[in-house]
């Protein structure tokens, strides 16, 4: 699927655009896989980061872990079909294909209007996206972690429950399912660590208590991987952003030139 006609295929033999064409397929589903990837990655270390200090993953996000992993397989199965047809296309045909895809004008970038490969295009936007919502996710983090290490906030008293024990596919570890009094009616909290049941005693209330501030923290050095794991992928999310404001920029762009042809050919 491609949204315009490829760069230079029209002076060239329909072998050679054929070519260019699976070159530009080979190029959007490898970036594909490589977003959602990267994009999984994130958003599966932030929940089992959450989990291992006792926020529940909520059940959209967990949908939205699965639906990457799909994207990622599928994009990585595309991908190789790609590479195996082009290996069996002489070289020859390569080499004078290759130039043309090379000069191909809108790029295989994300921010790039309009796209080539329109599939591809939304699959890397799909996992470009994901990334935001994972950054905007963890923000509270670095608020409440930098809280934490500042002495910012107050003590509340943490009455312990139950346990839980959350395994990944690495380890398994307990934590302590509570209430936390927050002076109205309580809420459900987890402390990271097992500890005596039925005893209370007094914990630092998060300061921004959504997402991924939700958590108990323990210790300043749960804070600081707080704050620098969620520093990182808010650090991605901005480079999004970015691709953002160039993919609108781009966009608006590809309208004036449309705008500018469709008034000359009725003039």
């Amino acid at each position: 699927m491609k949204s315009a006609s490829e760069p230079g295929t029209s002076v060239a033999g329909p072998a050679v655009a054929a070519t260019v064409r699976l070159m530009h397929r080979r190029h959007g589903w490898v970036s594909a896989a490589v977003t959602s990837v990267m994009a999984l990655l994130v958003a599966y270390g932030i929940s089992a980061n959450a989990q291992s200090q006792g926020t529940p993953t909520p059940s959209w996000f967990v949908d939205l872990i699965i639906a990457l992993a799909a994207i990622a397989a599928v994009s990585i199965v595309a991908g190789a079909v790609c590479v195996a047809r082009l290996r069996r296309i002489s070289p020859a045909l390569k080499a004078q294909a290759a130039p043309i895809a090379a000069r191909h004008r809108g790029g295989p970038h994300a921010h790039h209007y309009p796209p080539r490969h329109l599939l591809t295009w939304v699959l890397r936007w799909v996992g470009l996206l994901v990334i935001v919502v994972v950054a905007v996710v963890s923000v509270p983090a670095v608020v409440d972690g930098t809280a934490y290490l500042a002495g910012v906030g107050k003590m509340v008293t943490f009455d312990p429950v139950s346990y839980q024990t959350n395994c990944d596919r690495v380890s398994c570890g307990t934590i302590t399912d509570g209430i936390l009094e927050t002076g109205g009616a309580g809420v459900s909290a987890a402390w990271q660590t097992v500890v005596p049941l039925g005893k209370p005693f007094q914990v630092r209330e998060p300061v921004w208590t959504w997402g991924l501030g939700q958590s108990l923290i323990n210790s300043d050095e749960t804070a600081v991987i707080a704050i620098v794991v969620s520093l990182g992928v808010e650090a991605l999310g901005i480079l999004v952003l970015v691709k953002m404001v160039r993919l609108t920029l781009n966009w608006r762009r590809h309208r004036r030139r449309q705008d500018v042809m469709t008034l000359a050919s009725t003039s």
